[in-house]
Protein backbone atom coordinates (compact mmCIF):
# COMPACT_ATOMS: atom_id res chain seq x y z
CA UNK A 1 0.00 0.00 0.00
CA UNK A 2 3.16 2.47 0.82
CA UNK A 3 4.62 1.67 -2.84
CA UNK A 4 0.94 2.85 -4.15
CA UNK A 5 0.91 5.78 -2.39
CA UNK A 6 4.39 6.70 -3.17
CA UNK A 7 4.09 6.15 -6.83
CA UNK A 8 0.40 8.06 -6.97
CA UNK A 9 1.95 10.74 -5.41
CA UNK A 10 4.48 10.77 -8.43
CA UNK A 11 1.77 10.76 -10.84
CA UNK A 12 -0.05 13.33 -9.02
CA UNK A 13 2.89 15.29 -9.12
CA UNK A 14 3.53 14.95 -12.87
CA UNK A 15 -0.27 15.23 -13.92
CA UNK A 16 -0.85 18.38 -11.76
CA UNK A 17 0.74 20.63 -14.40
CA UNK A 18 -1.32 19.20 -17.13
CA UNK A 19 -2.59 22.21 -19.94
CA UNK A 20 -3.50 22.93 -23.10
CA UNK A 21 -1.18 24.61 -25.91
CA UNK A 22 -1.94 25.75 -29.49
CA UNK A 23 -1.12 23.15 -32.16
CA UNK A 24 2.99 25.14 -32.76
CA UNK A 25 3.39 24.64 -28.59
CA UNK A 26 2.43 20.49 -28.95
CA UNK A 27 5.49 19.71 -31.28
CA UNK A 28 6.63 16.31 -30.51
CA UNK A 29 3.15 15.50 -28.05
CA UNK A 30 1.77 11.53 -28.29
CA UNK A 31 -1.75 13.59 -28.57
CA UNK A 32 -2.87 15.29 -31.04
CA UNK A 33 -4.58 19.14 -30.58
CA UNK A 34 -8.39 17.44 -30.54
CA UNK A 35 -7.07 15.43 -28.38
CA UNK A 36 -6.60 17.52 -25.84
CA UNK A 37 -9.21 19.90 -26.65
CA UNK A 38 -10.86 16.85 -25.97
CA UNK A 39 -9.50 16.28 -22.52
CA UNK A 40 -9.88 19.58 -21.35
CA UNK A 41 -14.04 19.00 -21.88
CA UNK A 42 -14.01 15.80 -20.06
CA UNK A 43 -11.97 17.36 -17.30
CA UNK A 44 -14.52 20.50 -16.74
CA UNK A 45 -17.77 18.15 -17.64
CA UNK A 46 -16.24 15.92 -14.47
CA UNK A 47 -15.36 18.85 -12.13
CA UNK A 48 -19.20 19.77 -13.05
CA UNK A 49 -20.24 16.98 -11.99
CA UNK A 50 -18.95 17.14 -8.20
CA UNK A 51 -20.51 17.95 -5.11
CA UNK A 52 -16.94 18.98 -3.95
CA UNK A 53 -16.19 22.21 -5.87
CA UNK A 54 -17.77 25.37 -3.75
CA UNK A 55 -20.50 27.23 -6.54
CA UNK A 56 -20.53 30.24 -4.06
CA UNK A 57 -20.85 32.97 -6.91
CA UNK A 58 -18.93 35.43 -4.88
CA UNK A 59 -16.31 33.12 -4.06
CA UNK A 60 -16.11 32.16 -7.24
CA UNK A 61 -16.24 35.83 -9.03
CA UNK A 62 -13.19 36.95 -5.88
CA UNK A 63 -11.07 33.99 -6.98
CA UNK A 64 -11.10 34.56 -10.79
CA UNK A 65 -10.53 38.22 -10.61
CA UNK A 66 -7.78 38.27 -8.65
CA UNK A 67 -6.90 35.32 -11.13
CA UNK A 68 -7.11 37.73 -14.00
CA UNK A 69 -5.31 40.11 -12.59
CA UNK A 70 -2.31 38.14 -12.45
CA UNK A 71 -3.09 37.00 -16.23
CA UNK A 72 -3.40 39.99 -17.67
CA UNK A 73 -0.04 41.99 -16.03
CA UNK A 74 1.42 38.59 -17.33
CA UNK A 75 0.30 38.66 -20.27
CA UNK A 76 -1.12 35.37 -19.90
CA UNK A 77 -4.51 33.55 -21.29
CA UNK A 78 -7.39 34.22 -18.94
CA UNK A 79 -7.52 30.88 -16.13
CA UNK A 80 -10.23 29.70 -14.64
CA UNK A 81 -9.82 29.28 -10.62
CA UNK A 82 -12.57 26.93 -9.33
CA UNK A 83 -12.44 26.21 -5.25
CA UNK A 84 -12.75 22.90 -3.85
CA UNK A 85 -13.86 21.87 -0.74
CA UNK A 86 -11.21 20.13 1.12
CA UNK A 87 -9.41 20.19 4.23
CA UNK A 88 -6.08 19.30 2.25
CA UNK A 89 -4.08 22.14 1.80
CA UNK A 90 -3.41 21.97 -2.01
CA UNK A 91 -4.04 23.64 -5.44
CA UNK A 92 -4.18 21.90 -8.73
CA UNK A 93 -3.32 23.28 -12.37
CA UNK A 94 -5.53 21.34 -14.69
CA UNK A 95 -5.88 21.05 -18.49
CA UNK A 96 -7.22 24.31 -20.16
CA UNK A 97 -5.61 26.52 -17.62
CA UNK A 98 -8.70 25.04 -14.84
CA UNK A 99 -6.86 25.07 -11.76
CA UNK A 100 -8.39 23.87 -8.49
CA UNK A 101 -7.92 25.78 -4.94
CA UNK A 102 -8.50 24.14 -1.89
CA UNK A 103 -10.83 25.51 0.66
CA UNK A 104 -8.24 24.78 3.34
CA UNK A 105 -5.10 26.51 1.22
CA UNK A 106 -7.19 29.66 1.56
CA UNK A 107 -8.03 29.47 5.26
CA UNK A 108 -4.24 29.10 6.01
CA UNK A 109 -2.92 32.07 3.93
CA UNK A 110 -2.91 35.20 5.87
CA UNK A 111 -2.84 38.30 2.87
CA UNK A 112 -3.89 38.23 -0.51
CA UNK A 113 -0.76 38.25 -1.62
CA UNK A 114 0.15 34.61 -0.21
CA UNK A 115 -3.16 33.38 -2.02
CA UNK A 116 -1.99 35.14 -4.68
CA UNK A 117 1.09 33.78 -4.72
CA UNK A 118 -0.34 30.04 -5.01
CA UNK A 119 -2.09 31.13 -8.02
CA UNK A 120 0.28 32.60 -9.71
CA UNK A 121 2.76 29.18 -8.75
CA UNK A 122 0.03 27.02 -10.65
CA UNK A 123 -0.05 30.00 -13.42
CA UNK A 124 3.16 29.70 -13.93
CA UNK A 125 3.04 25.69 -14.36
CA UNK A 126 0.35 26.24 -16.98
CA UNK A 127 2.55 28.64 -18.78
CA UNK A 128 5.82 26.87 -18.92
CA UNK A 129 4.48 23.43 -20.25
CA UNK A 130 6.31 21.42 -17.36
CA UNK A 131 3.70 18.04 -17.77
CA UNK A 132 4.63 17.87 -21.22
CA UNK A 133 8.10 17.89 -20.65
CA UNK A 134 8.04 14.51 -18.26
CA UNK A 135 5.58 12.40 -20.55
CA UNK A 136 5.91 12.50 -24.42
CA UNK A 137 6.82 8.86 -24.39
CA UNK A 138 3.67 8.10 -22.22
CA UNK A 139 1.18 6.99 -25.13
CA UNK A 140 -0.93 4.17 -23.46
CA UNK A 141 -3.39 6.42 -21.40
CA UNK A 142 -6.62 7.65 -23.30
CA UNK A 143 -8.26 10.65 -23.05
CA UNK A 144 -10.88 9.23 -20.50
CA UNK A 145 -8.57 7.82 -18.62
CA UNK A 146 -6.26 10.98 -18.49
CA UNK A 147 -9.37 13.21 -17.94
CA UNK A 148 -10.78 10.98 -14.77
CA UNK A 149 -7.05 11.23 -12.89
CA UNK A 150 -7.05 14.69 -13.21
CA UNK A 151 -9.91 15.04 -12.44
CA UNK A 152 -9.59 12.30 -9.26
CA UNK A 153 -6.82 14.40 -7.94
CA UNK A 154 -7.87 18.09 -8.45
CA UNK A 155 -10.70 17.23 -6.65
CA UNK A 156 -8.81 15.05 -3.88
CA UNK A 157 -10.33 11.46 -4.02
CA UNK A 158 -9.35 8.97 -6.52
CA UNK A 159 -12.39 7.20 -8.65
CA UNK A 160 -12.79 3.82 -7.66
CA UNK A 161 -13.51 2.51 -11.48
CA UNK A 162 -9.71 3.22 -12.04
CA UNK A 163 -7.79 0.15 -10.39
CA UNK A 164 -4.28 0.52 -9.54
CA UNK A 165 -3.14 -1.81 -11.91
CA UNK A 166 -4.27 1.05 -14.66
CA UNK A 167 -2.86 3.62 -12.59
CA UNK A 168 0.54 1.93 -12.16
CA UNK A 169 0.32 0.96 -16.03
CA UNK A 170 0.65 4.68 -16.52
CA UNK A 171 3.88 5.65 -14.67
CA UNK A 172 5.93 2.70 -17.23
CA UNK A 173 9.17 4.97 -18.20
CA UNK A 174 8.66 7.27 -15.42
CA UNK A 175 12.13 6.81 -13.34
CA UNK A 176 13.01 8.12 -10.05
CA UNK A 177 15.49 11.05 -10.86
CA UNK A 178 12.75 12.58 -12.36
CA UNK A 179 12.12 14.18 -8.90
CA UNK A 180 14.83 16.25 -9.45
CA UNK A 181 13.53 17.44 -12.65
CA UNK A 182 10.43 17.75 -10.54
CA UNK A 183 12.05 20.48 -8.09
CA UNK A 184 13.77 22.15 -10.55
CA UNK A 185 9.96 22.59 -12.29
CA UNK A 186 8.96 23.79 -8.81
CA UNK A 187 11.88 26.44 -8.68
CA UNK A 188 11.22 28.12 -12.37
CA UNK A 189 7.25 28.12 -11.71
CA UNK A 190 8.51 30.32 -8.06
CA UNK A 191 10.39 32.58 -10.35
CA UNK A 192 7.18 33.44 -12.93
CA UNK A 193 5.05 33.53 -10.28
CA UNK A 194 7.07 36.09 -8.05
CA UNK A 195 7.31 38.15 -12.06
CA UNK A 196 3.40 37.82 -11.85
CA UNK A 197 2.94 39.12 -7.95
CA UNK A 198 5.43 42.22 -8.88
CA UNK A 199 3.91 42.73 -11.87
CA UNK A 200 0.12 43.10 -10.46
CA UNK A 201 1.44 45.17 -7.25
CA UNK A 202 1.40 42.67 -4.62
CA UNK A 203 4.21 41.52 -2.59
CA UNK A 204 6.57 39.04 -3.67
CA UNK A 205 7.38 38.11 -0.41
CA UNK A 206 3.64 36.26 -0.42
CA UNK A 207 5.73 33.33 -2.27
CA UNK A 208 8.23 32.58 0.54
CA UNK A 209 6.03 33.71 3.66
CA UNK A 210 3.91 30.61 2.73
CA UNK A 211 6.35 28.26 1.71
CA UNK A 212 7.48 28.79 5.54
CA UNK A 213 4.77 28.46 6.97
CA UNK A 214 3.79 25.18 5.10
CA UNK A 215 7.34 23.72 5.80
CA UNK A 216 6.99 25.14 9.83
CA UNK A 217 3.27 22.83 9.50
CA UNK A 218 5.25 20.13 7.76
CA UNK A 219 6.65 19.18 11.33
CA UNK A 220 3.95 18.30 13.23
CA UNK A 221 2.88 15.75 10.80
CA UNK A 222 3.79 12.34 10.61
CA UNK A 223 4.94 11.21 7.11
CA UNK A 224 1.94 10.08 5.78
CA UNK A 225 -0.40 12.71 6.65
CA UNK A 226 2.15 15.39 5.56
CA UNK A 227 -0.05 18.75 3.50
CA UNK A 228 -1.06 17.50 0.06
CA UNK A 229 0.74 20.67 -1.35
CA UNK A 230 4.66 19.44 0.26
CA UNK A 231 3.42 15.56 -1.53
CA UNK A 232 2.77 17.40 -4.76
CA UNK A 233 5.43 20.20 -4.59
CA UNK A 234 8.61 19.43 -3.50
CA UNK A 235 10.12 22.15 -0.97
CA UNK A 236 13.31 22.26 0.79
CA UNK A 237 15.37 25.17 2.33
CA UNK A 238 16.98 26.09 -0.76
CA UNK A 239 14.06 26.70 -2.69
CA UNK A 240 12.51 29.33 -0.04
CA UNK A 241 16.11 30.82 0.12
CA UNK A 242 15.11 31.65 -3.95
CA UNK A 243 12.39 32.76 -3.47
CA UNK A 244 13.38 35.03 -0.66
CA UNK A 245 16.60 36.51 -2.82
CA UNK A 246 13.97 37.18 -5.59
CA UNK A 247 11.53 39.15 -3.94
CA UNK A 248 13.46 40.78 -1.38
CA UNK A 249 15.05 43.87 -3.30
CA UNK A 250 11.75 44.36 -5.07
CA UNK A 251 9.87 45.32 -2.60
CA UNK A 252 8.05 48.47 -1.61
CA UNK A 253 7.65 50.14 1.46
CA UNK A 254 4.00 48.85 1.74
CA UNK A 255 1.74 47.27 0.51
CA UNK A 256 -2.33 48.06 0.73
CA UNK A 257 -4.18 45.18 3.18
CA UNK A 258 -7.46 44.36 0.65
CA UNK A 259 -10.77 44.28 2.35
CA UNK A 260 -12.03 42.27 -0.04
CA UNK A 261 -9.42 39.51 0.42
CA UNK A 262 -10.14 39.22 3.91
CA UNK A 263 -14.33 38.69 3.46
CA UNK A 264 -13.62 36.22 0.62
CA UNK A 265 -12.03 34.20 3.41
CA UNK A 266 -14.82 34.72 6.08
CA UNK A 267 -17.07 33.62 3.05
CA UNK A 268 -14.96 30.41 2.45
CA UNK A 269 -14.68 29.49 5.89
CA UNK A 270 -18.46 29.87 6.67
CA UNK A 271 -19.37 28.12 3.28
CA UNK A 272 -17.47 24.96 4.11
CA UNK A 273 -18.28 24.63 8.20
CA UNK A 274 -20.18 21.65 8.84
CA UNK A 275 -20.68 22.47 12.67
CA UNK A 276 -22.76 26.17 12.43
CA UNK A 277 -22.96 25.93 16.72
CA UNK A 278 -19.38 25.77 16.10
CA UNK A 279 -18.92 28.69 13.78
CA UNK A 280 -20.84 31.22 15.62
CA UNK A 281 -18.68 30.68 19.09
CA UNK A 282 -15.82 30.77 16.21
CA UNK A 283 -16.85 34.92 15.70
CA UNK A 284 -17.90 35.13 19.38
CA UNK A 285 -15.13 33.97 20.69
CA UNK A 286 -12.10 33.79 18.82
CA UNK A 287 -11.91 35.40 15.38
CA UNK A 288 -11.12 38.60 16.53
CA UNK A 289 -7.54 37.06 17.99
CA UNK A 290 -6.07 37.10 14.61
CA UNK A 291 -8.92 38.87 12.06
CA UNK A 292 -10.00 41.84 11.07
CA UNK A 293 -13.19 43.43 13.67
CA UNK A 294 -14.85 44.02 9.89
CA UNK A 295 -14.12 40.53 8.68
CA UNK A 296 -15.17 39.54 11.41
CA UNK A 297 -18.82 40.94 11.83
CA UNK A 298 -19.09 39.95 8.12
CA UNK A 299 -18.78 36.10 9.01
CA UNK A 300 -20.62 36.43 11.57
CA UNK A 301 -23.30 37.71 9.47
CA UNK A 302 -23.06 34.54 7.70
CA UNK A 303 -22.65 32.31 10.14
CA UNK A 304 -26.22 33.94 11.42
CA UNK A 305 -27.45 33.61 7.55
CA UNK A 306 -26.90 29.92 7.65
CA UNK A 307 -28.71 29.14 10.43
CA UNK A 308 -31.94 30.99 8.94
CA UNK A 309 -31.16 34.30 11.84
CA UNK A 310 -31.99 36.84 9.29
CA UNK A 311 -33.52 39.79 11.39
CA UNK A 312 -29.73 39.78 13.52
CA UNK A 313 -27.86 39.16 10.65
CA UNK A 314 -29.85 42.31 9.26
CA UNK A 315 -28.98 44.47 12.55
CA UNK A 316 -25.58 43.73 12.53
CA UNK A 317 -25.47 44.44 8.41
CA UNK A 318 -26.27 48.06 9.26
CA UNK A 319 -23.41 49.22 10.67
CA UNK A 320 -21.41 47.59 8.15
CA UNK A 321 -23.09 48.98 5.37
CA UNK A 322 -22.51 52.33 6.72
CA UNK A 323 -18.82 51.84 6.58
CA UNK A 324 -19.31 51.21 2.68
CA UNK A 325 -23.06 51.50 0.97
CA UNK A 326 -21.26 50.00 -2.33
CA UNK A 327 -19.47 46.98 -0.96
CA UNK A 328 -20.43 44.33 -2.78
CA UNK A 329 -20.30 41.56 -0.29
CA UNK A 330 -22.48 43.70 2.14
CA UNK A 331 -24.98 44.46 -0.40
CA UNK A 332 -25.29 40.43 -1.49
CA UNK A 333 -25.72 39.65 2.47
CA UNK A 334 -27.79 41.61 3.21
CA UNK A 335 -30.20 41.29 0.23
CA UNK A 336 -29.94 37.17 1.21
CA UNK A 337 -31.65 38.19 5.02
CA UNK A 338 -34.20 40.60 3.28
CA UNK A 339 -35.32 37.69 1.02
CA UNK A 340 -35.18 35.22 3.82
CA UNK A 341 -37.26 37.82 6.38
CA UNK A 342 -39.70 37.74 2.73
CA UNK A 343 -38.78 41.26 1.97
CA UNK A 344 -38.52 40.70 -1.20
CA UNK A 345 -39.38 44.38 -1.88
CA UNK A 346 -36.51 45.64 -0.29
CA UNK A 347 -33.94 43.22 -1.84
CA UNK A 348 -35.04 43.07 -5.18
CA UNK A 349 -34.54 46.79 -5.12
CA UNK A 350 -31.56 46.55 -3.52
CA UNK A 351 -29.87 44.31 -5.89
CA UNK A 352 -31.90 45.71 -8.74
CA UNK A 353 -29.65 49.05 -8.60
CA UNK A 354 -26.46 46.90 -7.84
CA UNK A 355 -27.09 45.18 -11.32
CA UNK A 356 -28.32 48.45 -12.94
CA UNK A 357 -24.13 49.72 -11.22
CA UNK A 358 -22.57 46.24 -12.26
CA UNK A 359 -24.46 44.70 -15.39
CA UNK A 360 -21.83 42.22 -16.36
CA UNK A 361 -21.49 40.95 -12.30
CA UNK A 362 -21.52 37.57 -11.89
CA UNK A 363 -22.61 37.20 -8.30
CA UNK A 364 -24.77 40.40 -8.91
CA UNK A 365 -26.40 38.44 -11.37
CA UNK A 366 -26.85 35.30 -9.56
CA UNK A 367 -28.10 36.47 -6.43
CA UNK A 368 -30.65 39.11 -8.21
CA UNK A 369 -32.63 35.99 -9.91
CA UNK A 370 -32.33 33.85 -6.92
CA UNK A 371 -34.45 36.77 -5.03
CA UNK A 372 -36.72 37.03 -8.17
CA UNK A 373 -37.53 33.41 -7.75
CA UNK A 374 -38.20 33.51 -4.16
CA UNK A 375 -40.50 36.14 -4.80
CA UNK A 376 -42.59 34.55 -7.33
CA UNK A 377 -41.21 35.99 -10.16
CA UNK A 378 -39.75 33.30 -12.06
CA UNK A 379 -40.75 35.33 -15.59
CA UNK A 380 -38.18 37.85 -14.36
CA UNK A 381 -35.64 35.35 -12.92
CA UNK A 382 -35.74 33.51 -16.17
CA UNK A 383 -35.04 36.84 -18.87
CA UNK A 384 -32.11 37.72 -16.67
CA UNK A 385 -30.83 34.10 -16.61
CA UNK A 386 -30.92 33.69 -20.32
CA UNK A 387 -29.05 36.80 -21.11
CA UNK A 388 -26.34 35.75 -18.22
CA UNK A 389 -26.59 32.28 -20.12
CA UNK A 390 -25.60 33.88 -23.31
CA UNK A 391 -22.51 35.38 -21.60
CA UNK A 392 -21.42 32.66 -19.19
CA UNK A 393 -22.02 29.61 -21.47
CA UNK A 394 -20.02 27.23 -19.86
CA UNK A 395 -21.25 27.83 -16.31
CA UNK A 396 -23.51 25.70 -14.26
CA UNK A 397 -25.05 27.21 -11.57
CA UNK A 398 -26.34 29.91 -14.57
CA UNK A 399 -27.81 26.88 -16.51
CA UNK A 400 -29.16 24.95 -13.89
CA UNK A 401 -31.22 28.17 -12.05
CA UNK A 402 -32.04 29.69 -15.83
CA UNK A 403 -33.88 25.42 -16.13
CA UNK A 404 -35.44 25.94 -12.69
CA UNK A 405 -36.78 29.82 -13.40
CA UNK A 406 -38.09 28.32 -16.82
CA UNK A 407 -40.10 25.44 -15.09
CA UNK A 408 -41.54 27.79 -12.63
CA UNK A 409 -42.67 30.36 -15.28
CA UNK A 410 -44.56 27.02 -16.93
CA UNK A 411 -41.91 27.32 -19.97
CA UNK A 412 -41.54 23.65 -19.68
CA UNK A 413 -39.89 23.36 -23.67
CA UNK A 414 -37.49 25.59 -22.66
CA UNK A 415 -36.79 24.45 -19.29
CA UNK A 416 -36.07 20.84 -20.80
CA UNK A 417 -34.04 22.21 -23.62
CA UNK A 418 -32.14 23.93 -20.71
CA UNK A 419 -31.46 21.39 -18.36
CA UNK A 420 -30.16 18.87 -21.38
CA UNK A 421 -27.08 21.85 -21.66
CA UNK A 422 -26.78 21.47 -18.31
CA UNK A 423 -26.56 17.53 -18.68
CA UNK A 424 -23.94 18.15 -21.14
CA UNK A 425 -22.01 20.55 -19.17
CA UNK A 426 -21.33 17.38 -16.87
CA UNK A 427 -20.82 15.20 -19.44
CA UNK A 428 -24.23 13.53 -19.56
CA UNK A 429 -25.14 12.47 -23.22
CA UNK A 430 -27.87 10.06 -22.68
CA UNK A 431 -29.64 12.29 -20.03
CA UNK A 432 -29.34 15.30 -22.28
CA UNK A 433 -30.71 13.07 -24.85
CA UNK A 434 -33.74 12.30 -22.47
CA UNK A 435 -34.51 15.83 -21.50
CA UNK A 436 -34.65 16.62 -24.89
CA UNK A 437 -36.85 13.87 -26.15
CA UNK A 438 -39.29 15.79 -23.44
CA UNK A 439 -38.71 19.04 -24.65
CA UNK A 440 -39.84 17.72 -28.53
CA UNK A 441 -42.58 15.78 -26.78
CA UNK A 442 -44.31 19.05 -25.62
CA UNK A 443 -43.57 22.06 -27.70
CA UNK A 444 -46.30 23.18 -29.89
CA UNK A 445 -46.36 25.43 -32.12
CA UNK A 446 -42.60 25.91 -31.95
CA UNK A 447 -40.78 25.72 -35.07
CA UNK A 448 -37.91 27.65 -34.15
CA UNK A 449 -37.41 25.30 -30.91
CA UNK A 450 -38.16 22.51 -32.56
CA UNK A 451 -35.57 23.08 -35.00
CA UNK A 452 -33.06 24.10 -32.22
CA UNK A 453 -34.09 20.47 -30.38
CA UNK A 454 -33.41 18.75 -33.92
CA UNK A 455 -30.10 20.37 -34.62
CA UNK A 456 -28.47 19.33 -30.66
CA UNK A 457 -29.83 15.86 -31.17
CA UNK A 458 -28.02 15.08 -33.97
CA UNK A 459 -24.96 16.99 -33.17
CA UNK A 460 -24.90 14.19 -29.86
CA UNK A 461 -25.68 11.23 -31.52
CA UNK A 462 -22.78 12.23 -33.42
CA UNK A 463 -20.54 13.04 -30.58
CA UNK A 464 -21.41 9.30 -28.79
Amino acid sequence: MAYFRYHFAIFSLIMSFLLPLNENSWAGSPYSTRELDQLEKEFIQQINQSNSVLRNPLAIQYINHLGKTLARNAHLPLPYFFIVKSNEINAFAGPGGNIGINSQLILATENESELAAVMAHEMAHVRLHHLYRMIEHEKQMRIPMIASVLASIALGVINPTLGSGALMASLTGIAQDNINFIRANEKEADRIGIDMLIKSGLDPRGMAGFFKKMQLSSRYYYLDNIPAILRTHPLDDDRIAEAENRSLHLIKNSYPDNLSYHLFKELIRTSVAIDNKQLLDYYALQCKKSNSDIACQYGHVLALLNTNQYQQAEKRLASLINLDHDNLFFTIAMAQAETGRQQFASAINRLQELQANYPDNYAAIITFSQSLMAAGKPEQAASILLKASRQFKQDLPVCQQLAQAQANAHQKDYAYFTQAQCELLQGRKKGALNQLKQAKKITKNNHLLLARIAAKIDEIKLDM
